[in-house]
């Protein structure tokens, strides 16, 4: 992303031609327009075929709800995330509006389902009666078109100054929070003075009005949308998200009977494809973006080689000279795409650093609050169910920290790793292309397999590269497709083979003499830089080990890696910080965080295991505690507004100096050169969002420990 767009930007002074590339302000063409209709007619059409049988009852599949609510909870945060990100560059009001349209969705998405009877509980957790859940469901219908009412009332008439921004975001999300957070309490605590719309799982006659005015709310938002001219891309495809809602209410709360018939089932898919459909093209627009950026690359270059046949043709006299100059403005072309590709590298870390820092904190909410509640749960059916939130809150953080270490730039870290849990990671982080791409992925991977000494991020890079690779090679050749991945010992040389072989078009010979020089390509403008492969073999051959191909036309190709098994540096094994840590008493501890609903989670877990837990939002608020009373230990997030965790740490060191050993501190932004560094100067333990309540406990009995015998 262009780096004036991050700029500090005035209201009114953002320039069309860095605004025209977002979704929210590039205008619908023909194409959008076609594509966006056949959406909506294809998804018309199976309404209508589904309507005369809404009233069909089905099976009671109490596992879809979770699910399904699991999945509008984790599309309508991304969304909310991505389209704050373009408020906090655009400084668009109305994208702010939207992005908390979305966050309202999932806060009421998660309240709906822990309300749902028979799921959690025979009537509901919360609190909740038999009328809860169903209002909780109008409340949250009723309310999201409301929101893009008003996005489509602020388009184009309001911009926030650059420096707001921030602070605008903040206030959004607590006013969210408490806008859903008064649904709920008056859906459930509140419910005697609404009307009963629900008798069992049947509706009441009551029904028909409420869900007509929720019903005519969404047509209202989809004919303002309609009114705004010209339509921006973005306004396209909230009209297809709303006739999605429009379908899904008319399913699930107006043509059908009551829970679990047809329309019920129908209308909850609906409803999923309107929480995706503004998320695909945010995707979407963030990929378009990457391929312009990689366009105007190719332009660049094609300028400079023009200029060095100019420079030929002037220097035919001098052969000599002419021979230095070229091999000179080699050099310098290299080092200039090495610094290009280093600079894009380096953006799109930034903006997965963000992203991860936005996801990392509503993870380890979801992941604490499940932990917590499976410690208290004592019938094993909710048990059982949080596990499986558990499990997807986990698979979620795996991909995030996936992404993370493909953005990592920094020096090599090499550890005890298993290559087998490498290979597995890569995979699941492309498993969702590779499954809708028809790809059969075989993994042989053999039991016994030795730890390598390694750095494993870069290891996992390396396994991306080459799968994605043989994905996009697979693509262009017909069935079957087949990915095997293969590893094991040769005992004999004491090394690991690692092969990936595709049944991809195979590579030609005179290609493949060259695909590991560095900006060798054969992919369109806009799909590589060539640059992959020669980092894999650099990156293999730092491991001291080897990275080959073998491959014949039509016949697949297969990479091999070889990595020798070496035993780690003296001094470099275990350490003694995994023995688990002494018993300790009871102990009094501060818990700095902005994020309520992290601080609240910490204390509870704190308070479960004996301690007394007091919270402070940030840094400035936790300082003015210490000055009143005493605290056993000091439990800090790194990133706060008014004082953050570094300056906070600085001002421990001035004012209370014997609270440095007693500081541990949580943080969800590890790719920030400064707070690595800051880190490790300190030796303070920290913990990565998001975590887990058991290391949470261990690594403070650890530090309770310590500071005892200290």
């Amino acid at each position: 992303m262009p780096a004036n767009l991050q700029g500090t930007v005035e209201e009114g002074t953002r320039s069309s031609d860095e605004r025209v590339v977002f979704l929210s302000t590039l205008p619908a063409g023909r194409r959008e327009r076609q594509f966006a209709l056949t959406v909506v007619l294809a998804s018309a059409l199976i309404f209508l075929a589904i309507a005369p049988f809404a009233k069909t009852p089905l099976v009671s599949v109490w596992a879809f709800i979770p699910m399904y609510e699991a999945s509008l909870v984790v599309n309508d945060v991304i969304t909310a995330v991505l389209l704050f990100g373009q408020f906090r560059i655009l400084g668009s009001r109305a994208l702010c509006v939207l992005a908390s349209g979305y966050l309202f969705t999932a806060s009421m998405t998660v309240a709906h389902a822990l309300t749902f009877p028979g799921l959690f509980a025979a009537t509901g957790l919360l609190g909740a009666g038999s009328q809860s859940t169903a209002w909780l469901y109008m409340f949250w219908h009723g309310g999201f078109p409301l929101f893009v009412i008003a996005y489509a009332r602020l388009a184009d008439t309001g911009y926030e100054p650059h420096g707001r921004a921030r602070i605008t975001v903040l206030s959004n999300l607590a006013s969210v929070l408490v806008l859903a957070g008064g649904f709920t309490l008056l859906a459930t605590a509140g419910q005697d003075a609404l009307p009963a719309i629900m008798q069992g799982h049947r509706y009441t006659p009551a029904m028909i009005v409420v869900v007509s005015s929720v019903w005519a709310l969404s047509l209202l938002a989809l004919g303002i949308l309609w009114r705004r001219r010209p339509h921006a891309v973005l306004d396209l495809w909230l009209m297809v998200v709303m006739c999605a809602w429009l379908f899904d209410i008319a399913l699930a709360a107006v043509l059908n009977a009551g829970r679990f018939d047809l329309g019920f089932y129908a209308g909850r898919l609906y409803g999923l494809l309107a929480a995706s459909f503004v998320l695909l093209v945010l995707l979407l627009e963030n990929g378009r973006l990457y391929a312009r950026l990689v366009g105007a690359h190719a332009s660049e270059r094609q300028e400079r080689e023009r200029a060095q046949r100019a420079e030929a043709a002037v220097a035919a006299a001098n052969r000599e000279l002419d021979q230095q100059n070229r091999s000179l403005e080699q050099t310098v072309r290299e080092r200039s795409d090495r610094l290009l590709q280093s600079e894009k590298v380096a953006a799109m870390g930034s903006l997965l650093a963000g992203v991860a820092h936005e996801l990392n904190n509503p993870l380890a909410v979801v992941l604490g609050q499940s932990h917590l509640l499976r410690e208290s749960a004592p019938d094993s059916p909710i048990v059982a169910r949080v596990g499986k939130v558990i499990a997807a809150a986990e698979r979620c953080s795996r991909i995030v920290r996936n992404f993370l270490a493909l953005a990592r730039q920094r020096p090599a870290e090499r550890g005890e790793i298993s290559l087998a849990q490498v290979v597995r990671e890569a995979v699941e982080l492309l498993a969702y292309q590779l499954r809708t791409g028809g790809v059969e992925v075989s993994l042989r991977l053999a039991e016994d397999l030795p730890v390598l000494w390694a750095d494993g991020h870069q290891l996992h890079q390396v396994v991306v590269n080459i799968v994605a690779n043989a994905y996009q090679a697979m693509r262009r050749s017909g069935l079957p497709r087949r990915l095997t991945i293969t590893a094991g010992l040769d005992p004999v040389a004491r090394q690991l083979r690692l092969t990936i072989a595709d049944t991809g078009p195979g590579i030609p010979a005179d290609i493949r003499t060259r695909i590991f020089e560095p900006f060798f390509t054969t992919k369109p403008p806009g799909e590589g830089t060539g640059l992959g492969l020669s980092l894999c073999r650099g990156i293999v051959e730092e491991h001291g080990g080897t990275l080959t191909v073998e491959s014949e036309p039509g016949q697949g190709a297969m990479f091999l890696i070889t990595l020798p098994v070496l035993a780690p540096p003296a001094g470099r094994g275990a350490s003694p910080d995994a023995d688990a840590p002494p018993p300790v008493g009871a102990a009094t501890i501060l818990v700095v965080d902005d994020e309520p609903e992290i601080a609240a989670l910490l204390v509870e877990a704190l308070e479960r295991d004996g301690h007394r837990a007091e919270t402070a939002p940030n840094g400035a608020e936790a300082l003015r505690a210490l000055e009143q009373q005493q605290y056993d230990l000091v439990l800090s997030d790194t990133k706060m507004p008014v004082l953050d965790g570094i300056e906070f740490y600085r001002e421990l060191e001035r004012r209370f100096p014997v609270l440095v050993q007693r500081v541990i501190f949580v943080t969800g932004d590890v790719l920030d050169a400064e707070k690595r560094r800051f880190l490790e100067a300190t030796g303070a333990p920290f913990l990565m969002k998001p975590f887990d309540l058991a290391e949470v406990r261990r690594v403070i009995r650890r530090r309770l420990a310590e500071t005892a015998r200290g």
